[in-house]
């Protein structure tokens, strides 16, 4: 079965990663593929790869936060391959840093790319796939998310994109658009670079290694293309390693309280009868790490300093 025969699909941030083995999965499933990434030596040999394998797709160099570029990519889509069924924004910019250290320039950088480029892209697709009646977008978030000691600048990114696709779901569906999200876990260069930050600063032992490959993730992202998942809209996938799970949305815990909402009261209640809805930081003991060492403790509430 062919999930993307017929389909032409614009991925971003394609040269490399997450993003490479999305264009190459969507090629090999039937897509024809819109390859963009900032570096264009990268971007042209994921494109040679795919047509060496007798599949169809173009470059697109450029970066994703500049408004201009992201309409291009659409626009591109449509005149190379006469219409647009897929967008993957997965195109992103990563750095850690303790809370109270942070960079000015890497900061706007992961802005930028992570939620502006999300932005200019997805509201581009939205209105070229709302005119034609159908299309599916598929977002990358994370598990930073939830909450990863120094990481929480990229990780705020992230919870944007998620707010994004939620939001973007309820507008869309009545267009007979769906927007969903994959949050994946894979051995890219932002593995490494994690690895090699905790490292450097004592922070325990973290061996990027033990992550899966970046392929096992993207047939989660082809099937959110696909016609297969059309009961899906507003959903984020969780992929990590061998595991497949849903991401359940923000929302408001029972029980609600009624009252007037004195100091004391709020103290009452929270000492009381909230006091066991308190939400556990990090990913949640359901997902194990899959790390060589360590990464458990992003998962249990612990930081680094406790491994």
């Amino acid at each position: 079965m062919s999930y993307l025969r017929d389909r032409a699909v614009v991925i971003t941030g394609a040269g490399r990663g997450i993003g490479r083995a999305c264009a190459h999965l969507a090629a090999e499933e039937g897509a024809a593929v819109v390859v963009n990434d900032i570096d264009g030596d990268v971007a042209v040999a994921v494109t040679d790869e795919i047509a060496a394998r007798g599949g169809r797709a173009v470059v697109a160099v450029g970066d994703v936060g500049d408004w201009e570029v992201a309409a291009s990519l659409i626009e591109q889509c449509v005149a190379e391959f006469g219409a647009l069924h897929g967008l993957v924004n997965n195109a992103g910019r990563f750095a850690m840093a303790d809370g109270g250290d942070l960079d000015e320039g890497h900061v706007r950088a992961m802005v930028e790319t992570n939620v502006i480029g999300v932005i200019a892209c997805g509201s581009r697709a939205l209105a070229r796939m709302s005119d034609q009646g159908f299309g599916s977008i598929v977002n990358i978030v994370s598990g930073a998310h939830f909450g990863i000691p120094h990481m929480s600048v990229y990780g705020a990114t992230k919870g944007a994109v998620a707010s994004l696709t939620y939001g973007w779901a309820l507008e869309a569906a009545q267009n007979g658009v769906r927007v969903n999200a994959v949050s994946p876990l894979a051995r890219t260069r932002m593995a490494v670079a994690t690895a090699a930050w905790y490292r450097e600063r004592g922070h325990g032992i973290i061996e990027n290694e033990g992550s899966p490959d970046p392929a096992v993730n993207a047939p989660a992202v082809v099937y959110l293309l696909s016609e297969a998942s059309s009961a899906l809209n507003g959903q984020i996938l969780r992929i990590e390693g061998d595991q497949l799970a849903l991401v359940a949305h923000p929302a408001v815990r029972e029980p609600v309280l009624s009252g007037q909402w004195a100091v004391e009261a709020i103290e009452r209640a929270l000492g009381g009868d909230l006091a066991a809805n308190l939400v556990p930081l990090g990913m949640g003991p359901l997902l194990r790490a899959e790390y060589v060492e360590g990464a458990s403790a992003f998962w249990d509430g612990q930081t680094p300093d406790q491994i």
